[in-house]
């Protein structure tokens, strides 16, 4: 059934994505389907189909959780990594299609550019806008090839609340605040996301965020951006289209502000962030280091990860565990923190071909890892202990221990403490 309906996509898809669509696409070793048989992947290598499948079904259950919906696709998405030459043809980054495939029936593909694939945050927008066009094309009338996207600031919010790179840095809504005012609404809603880059995209970003909660504060708030989504002949022209759902806002500009402001105002407040215990810690920072290379019998050595540094698709999965390794920092146990920075530093390097000095360098650091979790296991032992045999004791007798003070002269010479005395030697 697969080999039928890629037969007829390539068919289908006329000049332009025949292309794009080369034999060797085509093939079944480089082709890759999720698990729920939505996605398939065709290009690249295997370890980036298979990256790609399992960051669209993160996406896809994100996505479900949030507009409250359960699994009900009807059409198949495509992504195809275009190969290199697609670069000489001035191919977009992103590029999103809809099409008939004769029997087959009807398919979304998502064309991802080679510069795009390293780009998170671009590759998981293109995959929500996939998802998002198949859930609006169930209603959608789908005559002569024609289609109208869902609304660029609905992607936006949702790659902004769902993705790898969230827009929740409460910085960035202090900013509109001291703006002291929101965006006409009509300006607004024509921006595309895609052509912006840097700071100018993170604020578009976290205007869209802020006016999707706002709208999701008012009465039927989910539903009624669930019917603007999937509204069966949208308006081409973004405002309309809005006032399609939001007539009342549309009509009266100072309410909508107010709607906008008060949404910033409360995601500019920053959110209490749960730490990770140091036992969790260890264990994720290890599993990111193991799923590097999935041959090895636990952590890969260091001539390993440099063999896997030579390769493209080795420097891919490089960048992302480094990109791991970033967001496991926010959130990990104080005694790790600068441990999990170092072996970011060292996965990032690798990934940028810096190789000079990193398998002593990455030696040192697992010593360290092995020793600070070593400590932590004593540490979690002896509180287990005290909790349960010191602690009611002292209670009974009505005494309170006074802390033993440890001789700040003797110079400690362990792992942990030479890397301490390292970070404070450089200023961390």
């Amino acid at each position: 059934m697969c080999g039928r309906w890629v037969l007829a996509w390539a068919l289908a898809c006329g000049p332009a994505v025949a292309q794009v669509a080369a034999p060797e696409l085509l093939k079944p070793e480089n082709r890759t389907v999720s698990k729920t048989k939505q996605f398939t992947v065709f290009g690249g290598t295997r370890g980036q189909r298979s990256e790609l499948v399992r960051r669209a079904e993160e996406l896809k259950t994100g996505l479900q959780r949030e507009l409250q919906e359960s699994d009900g696709w009807k059409t198949p998405v495509l992504v195809v990594l275009t190969p290199g030459d697609g670069v000489r043809l001035r191919q977009s980054p992103v590029l999103l299609q809809v099409f008939e495939a004769g029997e087959a029936g009807r398919k979304v593909q998502l064309d991802l550019a080679p510069a795009t694939v390293s780009d998170a945050a671009a590759v998981d927008r293109g995959i929500l806008r996939a998802l998002l066009l198949e859930r609006s094309m169930r209603r959608q009338k789908f005559e002569g090839g024609r289609f109208i996207e869902p609304p660029d600031w609905l992607s936006s919010a949702l790659a902004a609340s769902l993705g790898r790179e969230a827009s929740r840095d409460a910085s960035l809504y202090a900013d509109l605040l001291e703006a002291r005012s929101m965006p006409r609404l009509d300006r607004f809603l024509r921006q595309n996301a895609a052509t912006m880059k840097g700071r100018a995209r993170e604020l578009h970003a976290a205007q869209s965020l802020a006016l999707y909660s706002g709208l999701l504060e008012l009465p039927d708030g989910r539903r009624r951006i669930i019917e603007n989504l999937t509204l069966a002949e949208p308006a081409r022209e973004p405002e309309q289209r809005f006032a399609q759902t939001w007539p009342e806002l549309t009509e009266d500009q100072a309410k909508l502000a107010r709607l906008w402001a008060l949404a910033v105002a409360r995601l500019s407040t920053p959110k209490k962030l749960e730490f990770l215990g140091a036992e969790e810690t260890g264990k994720k920072l290890r599993q990111i280091l193991v799923d590097l290379d999935a041959s090895a019998d636990g952590t890969p050595a260091a001539d390993a990860l440099v063999a896997l540094s030579r390769k493209e698709d080795g420097r891919f999965r490089l960048a992302r565990a480094a990109q791991e390794m970033q967001r496991l920092a926010f959130r990990s146990h104080p005694l790790y923190a600068s441990l999990v920075e170092e072996y970011r530093t060292l996965l990032d390097d690798l990934a940028r071909n810096r190789r000079r000095g990193f398998v002593g360098r990455f030696e040192a650091t697992e010593e360290l890892c092995l020793a600070l979790d070593d400590r932590s296991r004593e540490i979690t032992d002896h509180m287990n202990w005290y909790q349960v045999n010191q602690a009611p004791a002292d209670e009974a007798a009505g005494t309170v221990r006074a802390p033993v003070v440890p001789d700040s002269t003797v110079r400690r010479n362990d792992a942990i403490s030479r890397h301490l005395d390292s970070v404070e030697r450089r200023g961390w």
